[in-house]
């Protein structure tokens, strides 16, 4: 019960990172950094969030699997 309260405040936190940052889509950070205003540190800031917004998303999911695992046991 513990692995899926983390879980969901884990999946929480990616999905208000995906939400504010965008997902990561590397054609897109290479569009936005040819024809940019924002800073290049700007830019690449919003890459990686996004991309620890999706891993944080995908951590959360195998911990609620990995608790519906020893659950089940």
């Amino acid at each position: 019960m513990i692995f899926s309260i983390v879980a969901i405040i884990i999946q929480m936190l990616g999905v208000l990172l995906i939400s504010k940052y965008g997902v990561p889509n590397k054609k897109l950070h290479d569009a936005l950094k040819a024809a940019s205003t924002l800073e290049e540190n700007e830019e690449t800031k919003i890459f990686v969030m996004s991309q620890y917004g999706l891993m944080l998303l995908l951590l959360g999911f195998v911990l609620q699997i990995f608790s519906m695992v020893i659950t089940a046991l």
